[in-house]
C-alpha cells in the first residue's frame, strides 16, 4: 500500500486522515487506518 497526502497553501497544522481498508474477513470486513500528521506553513 502506498499513500500520498498533499496540502494546499494555508492548510498547515495538525490533520487526521482515515483510510478504510476492506478485506474478505467475514467477522471484520472493514478496518480503519488513521494517519495523523502536522504540516508546516
Amino acid at each position: 500500500m502506498s499513500l500520498r497526502f498533499t496540502m494546499h497553501r494555508g492548510m498547515g497544522g495538525p490533520h487526521e486522515f482515515r483510510v478504510p481498508l476492506r478485506s474478505n474477513d467475514a467477522t471484520d470486513p472493514v478496518r480503519v487506518l488513521t494517519v495523523r500528521s502536522t504540516w508546516g506553513p
